[in-house]
């Protein structure tokens, strides 16, 4: 009886221990994932301002210059969005990946984080291009020409090559995450439907390249509907973060009943 009394009592600490770690993990990566969505708020925003200051023409390199020109500080400040994004979404994908666990296979966490850390190098190498503008305004001001270039060969790396993946990396980890935490019971099923619906800009973009091939118009209620999903999404990185914090609280444990009273 007394060794069995000492077992017990060395190994409560030890649980009480690791259940502190695991909470303080998931305070992390809430904290984390809500950073990310308030981030990426943030970013959208941002690049919604030229057509707000009357730069409606952002598909013109000499527009979209002298928007640079005369507001040169909401590019680094959007690149500075992105590196803390970027560093938020390498904290939140090793977390999110342990509170799948035990019930979900350790290939398919281990996936899901490979996708995480991937959207995070996409999202940094993006805030880099972001960073560019005083370079991007040194060529302009030597040749306007020069410049021009310049700017097209960031806005499509940038916007469209760096930006547009991070995105599409991002939906297939919201999708992945909700369709293990679905099966798992691991997290909330509202959260994990509002996931796969986020997810279906992944679609919308696989079948532009397939429209495009059969010579079809892309309907426009399409591309509206595909740059909705983006504050959607934000919107969903922010719900699993206050569902992790919430998991993150200790739970209140009952007190034994005192046979004496």
């Amino acid at each position: 009886m007394r060794a069995t009394s000492e077992h017990d009592s060395s190994a409560a600490p030890a649980k009480t221990a690791t259940g502190n770690t695991n909470r303080a993990g998931l305070r992390a990566g809430g904290t984390a994932v809500v950073i990310a969505g308030l981030g990426g708020i943030t970013w959208f925003t941002l690049e919604l301002l030229p057509p707000v200051l009357g730069f409606d023409d952002t598909d013109n390199p000499a527009v979209s210059l002298d928007y640079l020109r005369q507001y040169p500080q909401f590019y680094p400040l959007a690149g500075v969005v992105l590196f803390i994004m970027a560093i938020a979404f390498v904290v939140a994908s090793f977390v999110v990946s342990d509170a799948l666990a035990p019930r979900t296979s350790s290939i398919t966490r281990r996936s899901l984080s490979a996708l995480g850390v991937l959207s995070a190098a996409l999202l940094f190498m993006h805030g880099v291009l972001r960073e560019s503008v005083g370079p991007l305004l040194y060529i302009d001001g030597m040749n306007s020409g020069w410049g021009e270039s310049a700017y097209l060969t960031i806005q499509m790396l940038g916007t469209h090559g760096f930006g547009q993946a991070s995105l599409l990396v991002l939906c297939a980890w919201a999708v992945g995450i909700s369709v293990a935490g679905a099966r798992s019971r691991a997290l909330p099923i509202w959260l994990c439907v509002l996931g796969v619906v986020t997810g279906l800009r992944l679609v919308i973009l696989l079948a532009g390249p397939f429209l495009t091939a059969t010579s079809t118009d892309l309907p426009e209620f399409l591309w509206v509907g595909s740059v909705a999903l983006i504050p959607l999404g934000m919107l969903w990185w922010l719900g699993l973060g206050v569902v992790l914090l919430v998991k993150s609280r200790p739970h209140r444990e009952q007190r034994p009943i005192n046979s004496a009273a």
